[in-house]
């Protein structure tokens, strides 16, 4: 004799004979529970056709094999005890009925409990497991505590949260830039998983207001090291999905995450030659719109890199091309195809307190609000560089998601802000 827990699913009473689908905990997967007259106590028989969805339920009986049940068995019952009722559900959660995502949204914590919804955050749960093992490997620290409350601005911009912090301003902060610079002399390879907040009005497939970054930062590296471990990142991933999230995969209707054995490199002013070839709008010194990166990465069937943009694009930290100083070292890692989209950014740093300060006021940004940062890199502060590559994007490109807010348990975007 054997206990089950699991979540009613679905009942269908056919009399003296009920099958009732459950959610069998803890592997979120559907099983078929049969219960029979003569197997069970008349009262509990009768109980059995009328469950709602979602009632909890602690079951003892044996499991059959049965090719025509769902996952290839059936479990007999022998006792069936409620351990929580469930009212009606105000969302189909078999989704024979399908609710549009605000819906969804509005009963999130429902909507997670449906084994498609959550095969995405299971997935997800090995995308970072393997981002952490290639970060390992290639010898990084992982460093998880960096601040979230800061007092100044790390990108520039107006893509700030402001906060009051007792009689002070201070702000979310909008990546771990800073402060992971701050610990390269102390580790050498350093990385975190953490998350960012940046106030963009931006309504597009792939922003959130709230997300997860993957923040590394190198000492001594060259910009084909940093190429190499992204690379390394969004492979080993893919791996990862095929061999420990097969049944997920299923589910998501992906079959098999294509596993890239290279990447590519263009440069910007290659990349802005190509979409003009396209008919596309641009000219050199132009940013990349949701549209024109999406044409660029459909001339691509692996992931690929944009290196060396316009300065003007980039923050203040990045180092300069001393041939050309048009350009900054600034690099961006792109997933490819009609659905591609930019994963993360990265590149050189520059280490040189004057040059740096230089930077800031070009950018507009008052040094002086920058005074330990700046400080810092009078003491002996090492050639280095780094990248940041957002969990969400890198979630949503291999699962191939409709958008991002499918990638986060509870978004954050300018329309959303519960549950």
């Amino acid at each position: 004799m054997e206990t089950i827990r699991g979540w009613v699913w679905n009942v269908r009473d056919i009399g003296k004979l009920k099958f009732i689908l459950i959610r069998k905990f803890p592997e979120n997967k559907v099983y078929q529970v049969v219960v029979k007259k003569g197997n069970v106590p008349e009262e509990i028989l009768d109980a059995a056709g009328k469950y709602n969805p979602e009632t909890l339920l602690e079951i003892q009986g044996e499991w059959k094999d049965s090719p025509k049940a769902p996952n290839g068995r059936e479990f007999v019952a022998t006792s069936i005890t409620v351990i929580a009722d469930s009212k009606p559900t105000p969302i189909d959660l078999t989704e024979k009925t399908p609710a549009e995502f605000p819906t969804r949204l509005e009963y999130r914590y429902l909507d997670l409990r449906k084994p498609r919804i959550a095969a995405i955050f299971k997935a997800k749960d090995v995308i970072i497991d393997a981002a952490r093992e290639v970060m390992r490997k290639n010898g990084f620290t992982e460093a998880a505590f960096y601040p979230m409350i800061i007092a100044t601005a790390t990108e520039g911009g107006a893509e700030l949260f402001p906060l009051v912090y007792f009689d002070k301003e201070a702000f979310l902060a909008q990546s771990a830039q800073l402060y992971k610079q701050s610990l390269v002399p102390a580790f050498g390879r350093v990385f975190a998983i953490a998350p960012s907040f940046r106030a963009e009005k931006s309504r597009t497939r792939k922003h959130l207001t709230e997300f997860w970054q993957i923040d590394a930062e190198v000492a001594f590296v060259t910009k084909k090291d940093l190429m190499d471990i992204q690379f390394q990142i969004y492979r080993r991933a893919a791996e990862r999905l095929n061999d420990k999230a097969a049944d997920e995969l299923k589910l998501l209707g992906v079959g098999e995450v294509p596993v890239p054995n290279r990447y590519e490199t263009i440069t910007y002013e290659e990349a802005i030659e190509l979409l003009q070839s396209d008919g596309v709008d641009i000219k050199k010194g132009d940013d990349f719109g949701a549209p024109e990166e999406r044409q660029l990465c459909s001339h691509f069937d692996v992931p690929f890199f944009v290196t060396e943009f316009p300065e003007t694009e980039c923050a203040f930290y990045y180092k300069l091309r001393e041939e050309d100083p048009f350009y900054a070292e600034k690099m961006d890692f792109l997933a490819p195809g009609e659905n591609g989209l930019e994963l993360s950014s990265g590149g050189p740093r520059e280490h040189d307190p004057e040059k740096l300060r230089q930077r800031m006021i070009a950018k507009g940004l008052r040094p002086e609000a920058f005074g330990w940062y700046l400080e810092m890199f009078e003491y002996g502060f090492p050639p280095h560089g780094g990248f940041g590559m957002g969990v969400e994007r890198l979630t949503l490109a291999l699962l191939q998601l409709d958008k991002i807010t499918e990638a986060m348990p509870y978004p954050r975007t300018p329309d959303i802000l519960t549950p």
